[in-house]
Parts: structure tokens; sequence; C-alpha cells
């Protein structure tokens, strides 16, 4: 298989890390053998060297602690104009699609009308390809207690018509960063190799059109991102950690002077304002234009934590203390950014809702069914009533013993009440196609599902 993938030319790189992500070795600094960072070796054993034995001549070779595995994008791309079915699905957007103001594709929205208005010679020619980049980690091994997290970088071409670019098929394998941990905000090291090809296709590459039996111009953007809310703080360098998750939502409630302290006022009058404004990527490079960041997991400064307010500290005081600077909640200068069109995109990050959901609904089962480290109705939750002063009958005991108490919710249900939940899921039984076995995700013993990753995704 992999000598078929070679002659077919989609072959891929090995490209060794560092096993701190600090860097990458490629490039310029390809032959090195420590990391310029920390001094980490490259190799799993720094003292082996390649020697030959006595018997036979083998060769010892060092081995690697980590490697990304990166698939060139530009042989991807040039071969999709090498069949003349498929060169003529690139053209579909422009030649075949149904303008009548739906919103059926990505050529309809107003991300990628604004972005031909602004580079006329780049939509003068339908065959350049806009692309979406969709990232997020998942567990090889299948096991839900191991904790293993290796990220696949994927590419989605829009020039297709939509029942061929949401297509597996369709899809380009871009990169695999290997685990066992995330790559979390050092992400951008690993797609270095990425946005230099990226660069190199906005100038254009030189491909062969066979419907149109010429050379041509090849050239690509990035339109947007496609992930869950973790990966969108990981690429976007934005902290979605706390209560300024949302840098839109953040301004809007700076300006209206709901933050925390008068959240009670907000929860009770509702929300009826417009959206909020947008944030155009100058901004964005405004605020980021003082950040340094280093990459790397060693030596990292701990992430501060927002101090509690006391029960007795009044609402203007808090106000005061917690207004945030927004250059302040930035992590770091994403590395798209250097791609030349990106702060013109007015959709740089999609959220994915279907994950989202599924995130969601994990944490609405472990909070009823009151799962140790699932659920959210726990002693911080209550002390945030206090702070907020709402919902008095929930408010923690202090037990004599010095621990506390938390009174039942009215979604509180006893074992016996736990037994007939997990009951229904387990004699669940729906039309053929309409949702994954989620009964082998009940646990009577434990009165709690597991593995629900991957069935709520499917369902």
């Amino acid at each position: 298989m992999k000598r078929l993938i070679k002659d077919l030319g989609l072959g891929y790189d090995k490209i060794h890390s560092c096993p701190n992500d600090c860097m990458l070795y490629w490039g310029d600094q390809k032959n090195q053998q420590s990391c310029h960072v920390y001094g980490k070796s490259r190799w799993m054993n720094s003292n082996t060297e390649d020697v030959n034995t006595d018997e036979g001549g083998a060769q010892l070779r060092k081995k690697p602690v980590k490697v990304l595995r990166y698939f060139p994008l530009i042989p991807r791309l040039q071969r999709l104009f090498m069949s003349s079915k498929t060169a003529e699905s690139m053209r579909w957007h422009n030649d075949q699609r149904t303008d009548d103001g739906l919103l059926r594709h990505p050529a309809d929205s107003l991300a990628w009308k604004s972005f031909d208005s602004k580079f006329l010679s780049f939509a003068s020619d339908p065959r350049n390809v806009r692309l979406g980049l969709a990232a997020d980690g998942f567990n090889p091994f299948k096991i839900m207690s191991t904790s293993y997290s290796t990220w696949p970088i994927l590419l989605v071409p829009y020039n297709f018509p939509p029942w061929i670019c949401m297509k597996q098929s369709s899809f380009i394998l871009s990169m695999i960063i290997p685990g066992e941990k995330g790559p979390g905000n050092d992400i951008d090291i690993y797609l270095q190799p990425l946005i230099e090809e990226l660069k190199q296709l906005w100038s254009g590459v030189e491909t062969y059109d066979v419907l149109r039996k010429e050379n041509f111009n090849l050239r690509v953007i990035l339109l947007w991102t496609i992930n869950d809310f973790l990966a969108y703080a990981n690429l976007s360098g934005w902290s979605t950690k706390g209560r300024y998750a949302v840098l839109v939502v953040l301004r809007k409630l700076v300006r209206s002077g709901c933050i925390m302290g008068s959240s009670l006022t907000w929860a009770i009058v509702g929300e009826y304002r417009g959206a909020p404004e947008q944030t155009v990527g100058s901004e964005i490079l405004f605020m980021l234009k003082d950040i340094n960041f280093s990459y790397g997991k060693m030596n990292q400064p701990p992430i501060t934590q927002t101090r509690r307010r006391s029960r007795d500290e009044s609402d203007d005081e808090s106000d005061e203390e917690d207004d945030p600077n927004e250059a302040e909640l930035w992590k770091k200068r994403s590395i798209f950014f250097e791609l030349p069109y990106w702060e013109h995109n007015i959709l740089r990050h999609n959220l994915d809702v279907m994950h989202i959901e599924k995130n969601v609904c994990e944490n609405i089962i472990g909070t009823i069914l009151n799962v140790d480290g699932k659920s959210k109705d726990n002693l911080q939750s209550r002390l945030d009533l206090v702070d907020m002063r709402i919902r008095r009958d929930l408010y923690p005991q202090v037990l004599p013993n010095g621990k506390y108490r938390l009174p039942p919710s009215i979604f509180s249900m006893s074992k016996k009440e736990k037994e007939v939940f997990c009951m229904v899921l387990k004699d669940i039984k729906v039309p053929d196609a309409y949702a994954s076995n989620i009964s082998r995700c009940v646990s009577f013993k434990d009165r709690r599902l597991y593995s629900l990753n991957h069935m709520i995704t499917t369902s």
C-alpha cells in the first residue's frame, strides 16, 4: 500500500518534533540534534549512535521521540485537475450553482462573497480553490479510560458541489499530530509546513487542467477553520476559559455592565439587544502587537485564577477589578495571521455545533446522574449562586465537621430513579439507522453511561 501511494505521488513526510512541542526539526533546523529552546534531545536515547554491528552489517538507528506525519498539499490539489470529471466539479460553484439568495453552499455565504469582492484577481478564475480546515483530537486506541490524544488536520475543498465536498473521499488529510497529549496552544508549531504551502499557493503554482487542456496558475486560500470550542481556543489564540469565553460577547457585556456583579439583572430582564459588533482582523492584530508567546510545555507560567468575589464585596468594586483588558486575554498570535489574506476574512473560525452539542449532552447526563468529575452541580457552582445572590434554597450548608452539604436540586435523582433512567436507555428501540446502539453504554452497576463520545456524535 505504501508503494502504491508513493507511485501515485501521494506520499507523506516524516518531520521530527520536540517532545515538548517547542519546535519542528524542519527547514533550516532539520539537522539539529536537540531543541533550541530547552535543549531536549530529539532522540529517545540520545547516547545511541549510528553504528554497524559485527554480524551482517546491520545498522542501529536512533529513534525519534515524536514524529509529525505531513501530507504535502500541492500535489494533492493538482491531482484534482488530472481527471476531467473532478476538474469539471471544481468549477461547479461558478458554472452550475443556483444563485437565488438561499444558503446551500459556502459560495452562497457572505464570507465567500466578501473575499471575492476584496480579491478580484483570485475570484476571476473559478478553478482557484477555497479550503476549510477541521481540527480535533481523538483517542486512536478506543479505550476511553486511557488518556491519549492524536490530532488529525483535515482540509475540505469547497469548490465541489455540496453532495461531493462533504463526502469522506473528498477530504484531504493534511497532517497527523502525534500524542499522547494534545498540542494545545502549541499547535502552531505543527501547522508551520501547511502555512508555508498555503503562502506558496496564494501566489500560485503551475497546474495542468485536463478538461481545458491547458496549464494555469492554481491559487488556493484557507477560508476558515471548523472546530469545537476547545480547539477554537488553540487555533485562534483567544482564551475561552472563564467568563470571557467569546470575544464579541465580552465586548457586549463590558459595554452593558453585565459582568458577574450585575448578571442577576441580565438574567431577569432578558436579552433584547442587537447582535454584537464584529471584530475585524486589523483590530485583532492591533491587540496582538505587544504579545510575546513562547512555545513548549516546559516552564510555562501557571494560569492565574480569577479571584472569587467575597460575599460582602459590592458589585461596583467587583466590576471595577474584573473589567477585562482584551489584549491580556489573548494567549498568542495565531499562525494563520501569517497568511496575507487572513485578516481580511470576515469569518475566520466556525464552531462545530454538533460537537458542542455532544459535549453539552455529556455534561447534562453527568449532572442529572451526579457522576463524580462530570457533574456541573458541584460546590463551585453553588458558591456562584451565593455570589450572584440567587436561589437561596440551593446555598451550600456548612456541617459541624467543616464539610459542605449541597441541598438536592429539582433534577436530583435517587438511586431508584437513576436505575429507571438507565433501564429506559438500555431497552430503548429506535428505527434502523436512526441512532447508535446506546444500550451498550449503560452500566447498571455504576448507574452511569460510558463511551458516549462516539455514540452521541453518530446518533
